[in-house]
């Protein structure tokens, strides 16, 4: 299993999500980011915003999603290629991609491991509910 955490523009998330459902991902955690690269922030000067100095004033940390999903080494490949075609403009600051080894996932409620966790159980019904 590997842990894909994926930091990407906010503007490509969507096209990213259903990029993934569409490879059969059942579920991912998407959190909001700020961070800077080789860009090292955003000059403001457009806007009209100068510094004390009559610089143009420049926002440090830029607005990115990171998105994280653990997956079986099978499809690692596949979603890490999907994420990056689907959310690369060209520019910089399209983000950054890693793949970390998990060595255990766990489903808390039902505490079923590694792969197991990581599926989509089929949904309860109402009156399989009730049926208990």
């Amino acid at each position: 299993m590997n842990l894909i955490l994926a930091i990407i523009q906010p503007a490509k998330l969507d096209a990213v999500k259903e990029a993934l459902v569409k490879l059969g991902i059942q579920g991912m955690t998407v959190t909001g980011a700020k961070g800077f690269g080789r860009q090292k922030g955003r000059p403001l000067a457009f806007l009209g915003l100068l510094d004390m100095e009559g610089k143009p004033f420049t926002i440090d940390f830029v607005p990115k999603v990171r998105i994280e999903i653990v997956v079986n080494d099978d499809i690692t490949d596949a979603v890490v290629d999907t994420i990056v075609s689907t959310a690369k403009t060209g520019t910089i600051g399209d983000g950054k991609l890693f793949v970390i080894p998990v060595s255990r996932a766990i489903r808390i409620r039902t505490s079923e491991e590694n792969e197991a966790a990581l599926t989509i159980e089929e949904p309860a019904t109402v009156s399989d509910s009730r049926k208990k």
